[in-house]
């Protein structure tokens, strides 16, 4: 006679939730194993500003079939004590509170958004894929979040429909070298490319010019139309090939009126 035993077994989701757990630390335990015996984590500073954006641009090589691996956006000290921010393995904008990330997979980099910067935002984080075949996939952001009296959170312009707008942009000094960027907020969290140049620049309706002694530069919207309604930013361009990050300093509020 024979005694049925039952045995235990976990629902298929826990059993997944729990594997993906256990995954996720030994990513962490042996990346930062591997990342403090080599030395070669690679390391940026990004400076953003109190109510403003940064754009960051994170840099990583991949060996065939890794593509599908999730990347990660997470702070602290080090990869141990990482806290996720936001995640995904998909090439579409994942959003996450003021967090957003964009994987193009025809590209090695993704991109990471932090909105309505704070103090309380400042602090190391790394960016990187899960995978354990390189310690190249593993980026040391530290974010600095500053107050500069030079330049203004948000300003509001109001013009006439078929008239022009002089927008005037001021920089940190620091930034005198680097690009002026302008953009304009639309469906995408990293907002919408209109210009960017070191000095001058005319590009249809567009124009960027630059006045390196007043640390400022004017971009002028000619000829507006009711579409030029709409919100737009301020700021530069540090990016050096796939490295780097945009900030978003003055929020522009542009108003045509009818």
């Amino acid at each position: 006679m024979h005694q049925e035993v039952n045995i235990w077994r976990p629902e298929p989701d826990l059993e997944r939730s729990c594997k993906h757990r256990k995954r996720n630390k030994m990513r962490i335990l042996l990346t930062f194993i591997l990342s403090f015996m080599t030395g070669c984590v690679s390391s940026f500073k990004v400076t953003g500003y109190s109510g403003g954006t940064v754009i960051i641009h994170c840099h990583f090589d991949y060996y065939r079939g890794e593509r599908e691996i999730e990347i990660f956006f997470c702070k602290g000290r080090n990869l141990l004590s990482c806290v996720d921010k936001i995640r995904t393995s998909q090439n579409t904008w994942q959003n996450r509170g003021r967090f957003s990330m964009h994987d193009d997979t025809g590209e090695n980099f993704f991109k990471v958004v932090i909105r309505q910067l704070t103090r309380q935002d400042e602090g190391i984080y790394w960016c990187g894929m899960d995978t354990l075949k390189s310690n190249k996939n593993n980026n040391k952001v530290e974010l600095e979040v500053k107050e500069d009296k030079c330049c203004k959170i948000s300003v509001t312009e109001t013009v006439r429909l078929g008239g022009e707008a002089a927008i005037l942009c001021n920089y940190p000094k620091k930034y005198e070298s680097s690009n002026k960027y302008f953009c304009k907020e639309d469906s995408t969290p990293d907002c919408k490319y209109m210009m960017s140049a070191k000095s001058s620049l005319q590009e249809g309706r567009f124009s960027l010019s630059k006045k390196r002694a007043e640390k400022s530069f004017t971009v002028t919207i000619s000829d507006l139309a009711e579409y030029d309604t709409g919100t737009y930013w301020c700021g530069v361009d540090t990016r050096r090939s796939n490295y780097g990050y945009i900030t978003l300093i003055t929020q522009v509020n542009l108003r045509v009126l009818s």
